[in-house]
C-alpha cells in the first residue's frame, strides 16, 4: 500500500539527540581553588597539577557535585566545549575523572580552618617526669616514618593513618592539648638528635605517629600556593598549629586534611 501522502510530508526527521557525557570526581582526587588556578591533588599517583582556572570552570558544570550546576535540560542545550572537553580526556586519561559513578565523591574544593594559634616551642611546658619511654617512641615514630616514605607508596600511607585515626578514641572535649604539648615539645628536643634533614612530610608524620602512641590524633593538613607553586604539610588540631607558625602555614590553602 502507498503511504498516505499527507501523513508522509508531516512526518518529521528523526534525529538522534546527543547528551553530554557526566564525570564523577574520583576518591583519590583532592581540589582547591587559588586565585588563577585550581590544584588537584591525586592521592593515587602523588602528584600536583595545576589546571588554568577558567579552563577548569567550563568543565565544572559537567562534573557531579559541582557548585552552581544548571538543569540537565541547560546541559544538553549548550554541551561542554572541545576545550572542555579536552580536559575531560587528559583527566580521565590520568583517571582523576571517570564517566562511572561508582565510588566518586562530590567535586567540592577542600575547606579546612587556618590555625588561630600555634604551639610555642620557646615557652614549653615540661612533662612532670621525662621517662626513656619516650625517647623510645620517638625514635620508633621517627624510623616508622622515615621506614614508610622510603618503602610505601603514598596512598598506603593515607589510607593506613587514616584508618588508624578513625580507630581512635578522642575525648569528647577534643583535642587535649594540655597532655599533647609537653609530648610536642620532648619531639622537638629529641629531633635535633635524629639524623634526617628537616622535611615536613617526614616530620609531620613523625609527629602524627608520636602523638597517636599517647592516643592523641591530631590532624595532617596538606596546603598548597601557585604562583610558583608549592606544596607543603603540617600537624594541626582545634585551630591549633603544632609543628609550624600560623604566618607560614596560612600562606597555604588546604587541599587535603587526614
Amino acid at each position: 500500500m502507498a503511504p498516505d501522502p499527507a501523513t508522509h510530508r508531516l512526518a518529521p526527521a528523526c534525529t538522534p539527540l546527543r547528551v553530554p557525557p557526566r564525570y564523577f570526581l574520583q576518591p583519590h582526587v583532592f581540589l582547591t581553588r587559588a586565585s588563577r588556578h585550581w590544584v588537584i591533588l591525586d592521592v593515587h599517583r602523588d602528584k600536583y597539577l595545576c589546571v588554568d582556572r577558567r579552563q577548569f570552570e567550563a568543565l565544572g558544570p559537567w562534573i557531579q557535585g559541582w557548585d552552581g550546576v544548571p538543569a540537565q535540560d541547560a546541559l544538553v542545550a549548550v554541551p561542554p566545549s572541545p576545550e572542555a572537553i579536552a580536559l575531560a580526556d587528559r583527566l580521565r586519561s590520568l583517571q582523576m575523572l571517570s564517566e562511572q559513578s561508582d565510588g566518586a565523591k562530590v567535586a567540592h574544593a577542600t575547606v579546612y580552618a587556618h590555625p588561630s594559634d600555634a604551639v610555642d616551642p620557646d615557652t614549653p611546658e615540661p612533662l612532670r617526669r621525662f621517662r626513656w619511654t619516650h625517647a623510645a617512641v620517638f625514635l620508633l615514630s621517627c624510623a616508622k616514618a622515615s621506614r614508610q616514605l622510603r618503602k610505601q607508596r603514598f596512598e598506603s600511607i593515607v589510607a593506613s593513618t587514616k584508618a588508624r585515626k578513625s580507630r581512635g578514641v578522642r575525648a569528647p572535649a577534643g583535642f587535649d592539648i594540655g597532655r599533647a604539648r609537653p609530648l610536642i615539645t620532648v619531639f622537638d628536643r629529641l629531633r635535633w638528635f635524629y639524623p634526617r634533614p628537616y622535611l615536613c612530610l617526614f616530620d609531620s608524620l613523625a609527629l602524627i605517629h608520636f602523638l597517636a602512641h599517647f592516643r592523641l590524633h591530631a590532624d595532617w593538613v596538606f596546603g598548597v600556593k601557585a604562583d610558583p607553586f608549592e606544596a607543603h604539610c603540617w600537624v594541626q588540631a582545634d585551630g591549633l598549629v603544632l609543628n609550624d607558625t600560623v604566618g607560614r602555614v596560612s600562606a597555604f590553602t588546604p587541599i587535603m586534611y587526614l
